[in-house]
């Protein structure tokens, strides 16, 4: 990547997106980082409509140029274009608000963990109540799942970037042999974050109840940004409908989240340099 940081934010017009524009704002205030604001639409007629629309919320946030903002709109399918779109135009990160997910939703899957599924880009996922507050302290969570350390580096990235401190969580396993799996990923991920100088910890939480455990470490640690990696297709610690579950925890904390099984990766710790 290059030292420049890009984001985009997918706008539907909506309280949370508008919220995730200013989230996203707060970031680049202090960073060497731009924004793209990207509205899908489905038809040409509603792209003058749409392109005056986010002018007018680039007027409200945006004063004195003290950001660069910048938009797109495009035709196509919101929950299969975004992370095209994301790649083509070499955007780094995805900042996009999330609504709450209904019963169903829940059952056969969110929006927005379909748009994060279509995407090899990392996403920042955003509630309502979410407010920005400097990234001082990352919770990182690992699976036994090799892919699972695939998000690090994005999340190193927020580290270095904000000087954050790192926690390292993951199941504490009865079971031994998953108890093994578990301390291989730890093992890699713990030398890649001290040969890249990083200040962390690893924690171990109960296996009964580790959604909860997580969310109430979070809390206990005052994290301002919780790491998970996503998969969709395999049974995973953490599906498809966990990934949701922890974007809409009630601490309003946003989730860092990247689609492990991405084809476009060529090895499981193709990532780790010195």
């Amino acid at each position: 990547m290059s030292n420049k940081t890009n984001l985009l934010v997918p706008i539907d017009f909506t309280e949370v997106t508008e919220n995730a524009f200013t989230f996203a704002l707060d970031i680049a205030k202090d960073h060497h980082t731009s924004i793209i604001l990207l509205h899908i639409v489905s038809y040409p007629t509603d792209r003058l409509e749409a392109e005056q629309k986010l002018k007018n919320l680039i007027s409200k946030h945006v004063k004195d140029n003290e950001v660069e903002v910048d938009f797109r709109v495009v035709i196509g399918k919101v929950l299969t274009d975004i992370g095209i779109i994301a790649d083509s135009i070499g955007v780094d990160l995805i900042i996009m608000g999330t609504h709450s997910t209904s019963i169903w939703q829940k059952i056969f899957g969110s929006p927005a963990m379909s748009v994060v599924s279509n995407s090899s880009v990392p996403f920042v996922l955003i509630q309502k109540k979410t407010d920005f507050s400097k990234i001082n302290t990352i919770v990182m969570t690992l699976d036994m799942a090799a892919e699972t350390t695939q998000v690090v580096r994005h999340a190193a990235r927020f580290a270095k970037i904000f000087h954050s401190k790192l926690y390292l969580v993951a199941r504490n396993y009865t079971d031994e042999l998953l108890r093994k799996n578990i301390n291989v990923n730890l093992i890699i991920v713990n030398d890649y974050l001290q040969k890249n100088n990083l200040e962390m910890e690893i924690k171990l939480l109960d296996d009964k109840d580790y959604e909860k455990a997580l969310v109430d470490f979070c809390k206990e640690v005052n994290a301002n940004l919780l790491a998970a990696t996503y998969y969709k297709e395999t049974f995973q610690m953490f599906s498809s409908n966990i990934v949701q579950e922890l974007a809409e925890n009630n601490l309003g904390i946003p989730v860092l989240t990247y689609n492990g099984e991405d084809s476009s990766i060529p090895s499981n710790f193709g990532f780790i340099t010195t």
